[in-house]
């Protein structure tokens, strides 16, 4: 039984996440690459709270981007001891080299998350299950929940978060699945997070 309902916990990391400096969490280019935002987007405060609320040290993101979503889960990390964490991102670009550098302790992986060789070596990078699988890749149905049924079954993690659950129809379709699912430890997160045209969806495994 939990002590704290999925809406309390989300609330409390978007707190906690606004008050971590995220400044160089760059987003990058958006959609189409219609143009660059050189700064952090909302949600990122809101993945950096949840990290350092909840003590989530092991955690697997699938879409990396620019980078920024990932650094500012790193940002949400008590220490950087790598005995005690381990973070991983997998995308099939290689943006923001250069950024990266300063984030020496991420683990990239590039390819196609569901490519037989990329999950094998992906799930490698990891000696335990994990905190937390963060999916934010192409917008299918069928993609979307290959990566979090595969995932979910090799690293088991505690949390699931998936970005842009309104953003189609097939994001809607996996969403309501997941609620019928998940039940209360399903939590549209969209407006704590002020994502709410796009959507954000917070997953409580266990």
């Amino acid at each position: 039984m939990f002590t704290k309902s999925l809406k309390e916990i989300c609330e409390v990391a978007m707190a906690i996440g606004r008050e971590l400096d995220l400044s160089n969490c760059l987003y990058g280019e958006t959609t189409n690459d219609k143009f660059f935002l050189d700064r952090p987007t909302n949600y990122y405060f809101f993945l950096a709270g949840l990290v350092r609320s909840e003590k989530l040290g092991y955690v697997l993101e699938i879409g990396t981007n620019f980078g920024g979503s990932i650094m500012a889960i790193s940002k949400g990390l008590e220490d950087f001891v790598t005995e005690k964490t381990c973070l991983a991102t997998v995308d099939i670009t290689d943006k923001n080299i250069e950024g990266f550098k300063k984030y020496s302790h991420i683990k990239r992986v590039h390819g196609d998350s569901l490519d037989r060789e990329v999950i094998k070596k992906t799930i490698g990078l990891f000696d335990k299950k994990i905190d937390l699988l963060y999916i934010d890749s192409l917008h299918e149905y069928e993609h979307t929940k290959d990566n979090m049924n595969i995932y979910s079954d090799k690293l088991n993690p505690r949390y699931v978060v998936l970005d842009d659950i309104h953003q189609c129809q097939d994001m809607k379709r996996l969403w309501s699945e997941l609620i019928s699912i998940f039940g209360d430890n399903a939590f549209d997160a969209s407006e704590i997070t002020i994502r709410k045209g796009a959507g954000f969806g917070v997953i409580r495994r266990y």
